[in-house]
């Protein structure tokens, strides 16, 4: 059975014994447990992952001339092209269908961990930024304890890969040795992908506790069905059209988005990038035929850089928030002002994992000077719905950024059982 079946009859596993269990306090205690612990397995394999993954493939594409600044120049432009196109659309869409977010959450719990949030979001983004410098102190301490951005893992990769090229006989073996390792590791995610589908289990049943026992979600419904709808548009209709433009429709968008379904399924229901990425790379690998170099190479840049998604659902939540604290819908100007805004804080929201959403768009507002007092901090209660649909897209535009690199560098690698996983 292809994983994404899997994940989704696991996610529908998980809301059947939430409404079942739900009053029993064993249960939650049972299954928060179970999430924290499924959530670090699944992350634990994404470091050394992308680390000998990304010193292979760096090596293998700077034996050809240009490949490498290629991956980089390709991903750079994917990055901030779709970043930008899809925040404005969703500004100037939520100036057509404006929704209000509301300001207030029935969670009492919440000014309190509005508080720390935003301290942890303000306060630790220098630091983080800084901590992700592999030329610190100690640039090995910065590699073992990175726990939620790949940055230090690929400045570090990048400077072995390099290293590691084979450019004489005396460094093939080690060549030949690390591209082995690499292997390994691929085989690795993709038995942990088939496997995953007993960590979305408990994680979707925490997914769907957290919303139903703050209930924001019913409350401020209009906004989410809003978020829904342009999310699902976006990726339907736009992202489509921008693939097949920038590709010159050698291949179908459709095709290549329903065989990344398992990498959106883990990204929504997990809220976390990181957790996804395994599914990701065997989904690039093997569904969508990309060269293990490309993927090595382009998917942990695509990880820090891809953000599309987060801003996109950010310029709603802020424009949402401008509405509700002025009344009045923002203009045209104001919307692509916000959306802008938005696509700069983007870049930088991977430090903070999990909080994407609420990293852009409390960063945006800064950025444009809008005293929204605190307002920004009712979207903690629909985090796990906001930040999860966000993830949706930035996984798939992850995997069509890839997917575009390797069409022009005809790094495609022709299985012979397609969308097997």
């Amino acid at each position: 059975m292809k994983t994404w079946l899997t994940y989704l009859a696991a996610a529908a596993m998980g809301l059947a014994f939430e409404l079942t269990l739900h009053g029993s306090g064993f249960y939650l205690s049972f299954i928060t447990f179970m999430a924290d612990v499924m959530l670090k397995l699944g992350i634990f394999m994404v470091f050394p992952l992308a680390f000998f993954t990304m010193t292979s493939g760096t090596a293998s594409l700077t034996r050809k001339r240009g490949n490498n600044s290629y991956v980089w120049l390709s991903t750079i432009l994917w990055a901030t092209f779709t970043t930008a196109v899809l925040s404005i659309a969703a500004g100037l869409l939520f100036r057509v269908f404006p929704a209000v977010l509301p300001t207030t959450s029935t969670s009492t719990a919440n000014a309190q961990q509005a508080s720390e949030l935003s301290s942890a979001i303000i306060g630790s983004t220098v630091t983080r930024l800084a901590a992700a410098n592999p030329l610190s102190v100690n640039s090995f301490l910065n590699f073992i304890k990175s726990s939620d951005c790949l940055l230090p893992i690929i400045l570090i990769a990048l400077i072995f890969g390099y290293a590691i090229r084979p450019t004489s006989e005396v460094i093939r073996p080690a060549y030949i040795t690390l591209n082995s390792i690499s292997e390994v590791m691929f085989r690795l995610a993709k038995i942990i992908a088939r496997f995953l589908w007993i960590g979305i289990f408990f994680i979707s049943g925490v997914w769907f506790h957290n919303l139903w026992t703050d209930a924001t979600v019913f409350y401020s419904w209009r906004f989410v069905v809003l978020c829904c709808i342009i999310g699902f548009g976006m990726l339907f209709v736009i992202i489509p059209l921008v693939y097949g433009i920038m590709t010159g429709f050698r291949r179908n968008p459709y095709r290549q988005i329903a065989r990344l379904l398992s990498s959106g399924v883990a990204a929504f229901f997990s809220v976390n990038y990181l957790f996804s990425m395994n599914t990701l790379y065997t989904d690039c690998r093997i569904n969508l035929g990309i060269q293990k170099s490309v993927v090595s190479s382009a998917l942990p840049l695509h990880s820090i850089l891809t953000k599309g998604g987060s801003a996109l659902v950010s310029s709603m939540c802020t424009c949402s928030i401008v509405f509700a604290a002025t009344g009045v819908a923002p203009t045209a100007l104001q919307t692509v002002t916000i959306a802008l805004a938005c696509t700069l804080a983007s870049f930088i929201c991977s430090i903070h994992a999990g909080y994407e959403v609420l990293f852009i768009t409390t960063y945006a507002l800064g950025l444009l000077n809008i005293n929204a007092g605190g307002a920004q901090f009712a979207i903690i209660a629909l985090l796990p719905m906001l930040n999860g649909m966000a993830l949706l897209l930035d996984v798939m535009l992850a995997g069509l950024g890839t997917s575009f690199t390797a069409s022009n560098l005809n790094a495609d690698c022709y299985i012979t059982a397609e969308d097997i996983v």
